[in-house]
């Protein structure tokens, strides 16, 4: 080997101990031996380089646009809080929750009596007879300046009254009507609960999603730039004689796959980043960006068992209490439904005055005062037909509620054995990346005293890579995988 040879191969080696971060042939730091795992830091605002990193450039898919009054760069609970303020989807739920409080609102009126007042004024036209007033009084002179024709006389009639209505016995539909509607609007409340945690759990999914991506790109890119230099230095070895012609299509085969993953994944950051601004309810090309990561580690251990953990959310699940809650409205709509045979009873008053122009130029008052009692005898059927209804919509709740626990059951199982996996997952990828750098020393090693070849070097850096993407990927997975199971407990600190 010649003294060029040798030039390269320490250069090669040096090249490769900067970019992986110590010496060639050194040990790698082992995992440490407690229950954390460093987070890698990923890029914040993508990667600064133009995309597609390798052809046609596309700046204006790329770019992001400044929001007024919204940071460029949130944490999560930011996110989550702009979320809900300017998410169309929960505004929506939000505008069918206040019509569910309505009702109630509006239910709890009928335990107060009914008033209401009317005012009519009324002009009639030829309501008389002269032959009548003639024979009534036949020697009686004209007024001066009246029409003594009555059946031409124009009258005005005025009036105003005020009424006053109270239910005293409906054998109780009121009260079941008002307890229905009060469930219901518990039911809608806890149903916007749950919808403004499945907004917290899409928000973070997509935040941690741009977070990966990012990451994976700043991987990649330094993928690209190994393979890269090793390409070069195989172009060298090649002038000096050292390497044959098909060493290189090795190195160039390994750098176009890279340069391949980088604007793959380039793509798939400019995508999360869009779905990450359409779920704050902002426009597609935002700046709106997530920051890293600050908490530095990870807990790998999971402590919770599942009977612990269902019980929990069996406690804290908004969407399982709503389902109790439409029960029990549905109890009462069938209690409403069954009263509609019995009699009512209702009192009622009026007062008002009345004239009528031009014979009488004052009012007359006028009042009453009474009770009216309504008997149900044959209604064609109704009642029958109303109480079916509410059976059936009872019969339906109870079923949702039987889902609602088996769907909270299953979720949680799910939930916790995905937590449990990613977290091992996490462990496993971090010895893998250890594994990946020893045998990339070794290679490296076994390459300078010509003991490997350049496809085994070339092999070793591509496991590396594909090692650190493994260990990213873990990382993130672990942290969407607590999202999902506090999701299926119904953990959260948002309130209405």
């Amino acid at each position: 080997m010649n003294v060029r040879t040798i030039a390269s191969l320490a250069a090669l080696g040096a090249l490769a101990a900067a970019l992986l971060g110590g010496p060639v042939g050194a040990a790698p730091t082992p995992p440490p031996s407690s229950t954390l795992l460093p987070v890698p830091t990923p890029t914040i605002a993508g990667t600064p380089l133009p995309y597609p990193a390798y052809g046609t450039p596309a700046p204006d898919v790329a770019s992001l646009r400044p929001v007024a009054g919204v940071p460029t760069s949130v944490s999560l609970t930011q996110a989550v809080d702009l979320a809900v303020m300017g998410s169309p989807a929960f505004a929506s739920q939000r505008a069918q929750y206040n019509a569910i409080r309505a009702k109630y609102s509006s239910e709890l009126q009928a335990l107060f009596p009914s008033i209401s007042a009317t005012g009519s004024v009324t002009r009639s036209f030829g309501g008389g007879s002269s032959s009548q007033n003639n024979n009534a009084n036949p020697n009686a002179t004209p007024t001066p300046g009246v029409n003594s024709n009555l059946g031409n006389a124009v009258t005005t009639d005025e009036r105003a009254s005020i009424s006053v209505q109270q239910l005293i016995f409906d054998g109780g539909r009121v009260i079941a009507a008002i307890k229905s509607a009060k469930e219901s609007d518990i039911a809608g409340r806890d149903t916007l609960l749950r919808d403004l945690q499945t907004l917290e759990f899409d928000v973070a999914n997509a935040y941690y999603l741009v977070l990966q991506d990012n990451a994976t790109i700043a991987a990649d890119a330094q993928l690209v730039r190994e393979f890269q230099t090793q390409e070069d230095n195989v172009n060298a070895e090649i002038r000096a004689g050292a390497a044959a012609k098909s060493d290189l299509s090795s190195a160039e085969f390994q750098t176009a796959k890279a340069r391949g993953q980088l604007v793959t994944a380039q793509g798939a950051a400019i995508a999360a980043q869009s779905n990450f601004a359409a779920a704050l309810g902002l426009d597609a090309d935002a700046q709106v960006v997530p920051q890293p990561l600050t908490n530095g580690e990870i807990p790998l251990q999971v402590t919770q068992t599942y009977a612990k953990a269902v019980g929990q959310a069996l406690l804290l699940r908004p969407d399982y209490d709503a389902a109790k809650h439409t029960v029990a409205s549905s109890q009462d709509d069938l209690r409403f439904a069954k009263l509609g045979r019995f009699p009512t009873i209702t009192a009622n008053a009026q007062d008002g005055v009345a004239r009528s122009l031009p014979f009488n130029n004052s009012f007359s008052h006028s009042s009453s005062i009474g009770a009216t009692i309504n008997i149900p005898i044959y209604d064609q059927g109704q009642t029958s037909y109303n109480i079916a209804v509410a059976q059936s919509q009872l019969d339906q709740a109870d079923a949702a509620l039987l889902q609602t626990k088996l769907g909270v059951e299953s979720g949680v199982r799910s939930a916790l054995s995905g937590l449990i996996s990613a977290r091992a997952l996490l462990v496993q990828a971090n010895l893998e990346l250890s594994s990946a750098q020893v045998a990339l020393n070794a290679a490296q090693a076994k390459y300078r005293v010509g003991a490997a070849t350049i496809i085994d070097l070339v092999t070793a850096e591509a496991n590396l890579s594909q090692a650190q993407t493994d260990d990213v990927t873990a990382v993130y997975n672990a942290q969407t995988a607590q999202q999902a199971y506090d999701f299926a407990v119904g953990l959260s600190t948002l309130k209405l």
